[in-house]
């Protein structure tokens, strides 16, 4: 059989979702931080002749003059232009210290190369057979270059355990407590379990003894690094500010995280003047963006008050009370709420940040799970969690609680949670178990 193939030309309706350019730039535009609007709008108005933005009181003006070629720039003063500059890292300290040794050039070059490889404990984790072969020196002298760096200060700098630290911290005392050197040396794992009467027994030592030596180990620093390596703050600008003003609140836009725009409407008489078709096209189409543009932010502003308004709403107890005051919250509230979708929703907290009356807090951390309540009202993982390290820090530290006492006791106020749920927010919480939270006496 034969078929005949041909060519046809037929009608078909199908519907179909297509997202625009526009679609996509204001998607884009309201996913944005503060800080990365700002950025995104810079270059466009670099690109974009007709478009101006003012940055609140940062004083920001960017914007081409007829006539110009160069985009006239003002600035006023910037509060972060006050900034401390950044501080020196933990490797340019001890290298500033190894050049006051007067090393040869090989054991300061070694000394140097340790220090790079040292963790923001200030432990080097690296084998010296390793990095042997990285270098190409031999053990001996790696060996003699780890010694000078471990003479500088802090005292158990490039230690490569913990039992190192504290003895390279024992051993520079001029008046070390008795019995603590050789505690660390060969009990430490009996201490850390408060073993106690082993360790004296196996010593030959009184009780007391081995007391006086734990309290002056946990005085050492396990951490000699943390003192040298300075966190570098991290300055946020918030984009919404929370007032409560009696019952009521009001949310308002910062003005610093929310540029305002205009459109150089000059451009429109240098068109009449000069009446070229391709300068009249190419501006018509900066002017379109231009507008495009100032819609999408005003539009991101109207949806960022609407979802803070209606998040502080919700949270109206937190407001009144601080994080003990939270109410479990996700999407789907909220975008019922407004009659949006979940995905408007969370593109417009992605990394935003809320300025209320107990602090700055990411607009995300008002969203958490909902934990079962007697009364069946629901409660907050983040309130959980601030009670039960509130419990921690009030129990006794002779008989710290157990997972499951913290269980009862939660019970008792009408939170009801599981034992490996309270063990999973205390190790969230970096809470040591009760086993290594208790003092011995």
């Amino acid at each position: 059989m034969n078929l005949l193939l041909s060519y046809h030309l037929v009608q078909d309706q199908r519907p179909t979702l297509t997202i625009t350019p526009e679609l996509k730039q204001s998607i884009h535009i309201l996913s944005l931080s503060g800080y990365e609007l700002m950025q995104y709008l810079q270059e466009q108005a670099m690109e974009n002749p007709v478009l101006e933005i003012e940055a609140g009181y940062d004083g920001y003006r960017y914007g081409k003059k007829r006539g110009t070629s160069t985009s006239s720039i003002k600035y006023a003063q910037d509060p972060l232009w006050n900034v401390k500059p950044a501080q020196d890292s933990m490797e340019i300290r001890l290298q500033n210290q190894l050049r006051l040794l007067s090393l040869p050039a090989d054991v300061y070059r070694a000394a140097a190369f340790l220090a790079g490889n040292l963790n923001d404990d200030g432990y080097l984790e690296a084998e010296l057979s390793d990095l042997r072969g990285v270098l190409k020196f031999s053990e001996d002298l790696l060996g003699t270059a780890l010694h000078q760096l471990q003479s500088l200060e802090p005292a158990g700098i490039a230690c490569r355990d913990l039992r190192e630290c504290l003895l390279l911290q024992i051993v520079r005392d001029p008046e070390p407590v008795p019995y603590a050197e050789e505690i660390v040396d060969g009990y430490l794992p009996l201490l850390a379990n408060g073993s106690f009467d082993q360790i004296a027994l196996a010593l030959r030592i009184n009780k007391e003894q081995v007391r006086s030596a734990s309290l002056y180990i946990r005085s050492l620093n396990p951490r000699p690094g943390l003192s040298m390596n300075i966190p570098e703050p991290h300055y946020i600008v918030p984009d919404a500010v929370v007032r409560c003003i009696g019952d009521d609140f009001t949310v308002a836009l910062h003005p610093s995280a929310h540029p305002r725009l205009s459109v150089n409407k000059e451009y429109r008489e240098w068109i009449k003047i000069r009446q070229t078709a391709e300068a009249s096209s190419f501006l018509s189409s900066c002017f379109k963006s231009a507008h495009w543009i100032e819609r999408c932010i005003e539009m991101r502003k109207l949806t960022l008050v609407r979802v803070i308004t209606a998040m502080m709403e919700e949270q109206r107890e937190f407001l009144a009370r601080g994080v003990k005051g939270l109410r479990p919250m996700n999407l789907f509230n909220i975008s019922s709420m407004l009659g949006m979708h979940e995905s408007t929703v969370s593109r417009a907290i992605h990394d935003k940040f809320v300025l209320t009356p107990h602090g700055v807090f990411p607009l995300k951390f008002f969203f958490a799970a909902s934990l079962s309540t007697a009364d069946g009202s629901g409660a907050s993982s983040r309130s959980v969690k601030l009670r039960i390290k509130e419990l921690v820090d009030a129990e006794n530290k002779s008989k710290p609680y157990s997972d499951q006492k913290i269980v009862e006791l939660l019970f008792a106020e009408g939170i009801q949670l599981s034992r490996r749920t309270v063990t999973k927010y205390r190790e969230e919480l970096k809470i040591l178990s009760s086993t290594y939270r208790r003092r011995r006496l």
